[in-house]
């Protein structure tokens, strides 16, 4: 899917980099409607966080998306174990953020947790479809 004009995700990763590493910074925030510069900050980090996935998703499977679909995949198997060791990652790290950092916003370890339990029910998911019981006998 080669487009003539160049794409413009890694423009959108170094933003969402940029706009996650903000975070770690306390005091530039405003305060904003709802009277919390955590909360901005963490609203920043995660449209840092989304823009990062869509340039990720961009450069993986060469098309804009959300949703990778599991026919997409090219290595279905390592993939899939990559990706259930990421979201183990994500949910251990997820406790060490909320237990142990203060200078965080206090949702960041939610949404950590939150990521990598759909990245483990994703992984269980292909694993079903690829290796386990819902997968295609034929192919």
């Amino acid at each position: 899917m080669d487009d003539p004009t160049p794409s413009r995700h890694p423009a959108i990763a170094g933003l969402g980099f940029l706009l996650v590493l903000s975070t770690l910074v306390s005091g530039w925030a405003p305060d904003g409607p709802w009277g919390s510069e955590s909360f901005t900050r963490g609203f920043f980090g995660l449209a840092g966080g989304i823009m990062l996935y869509l340039a990720w998703y961009r450069h993986t499977f060469g098309m804009w998306g959300v949703i990778p679909a599991l026919h997409m995949w090219t290595q279905p198997k390592s993939s899939t174990r990559i990706l259930a060791a990421l979201g183990v990652t994500f949910v251990f790290s997820a406790q060490i953020i909320g237990n142990t950092l203060e200078n965080l916003p206090d949702p960041m370890a939610m949404i950590i947790m939150l990521s990598g339990l759909l990245m483990l029910l994703t992984s269980a998911y292909a694993w079903l479809v690829f290796e386990g019981p819902l997968g295609d006998e034929e192919e």
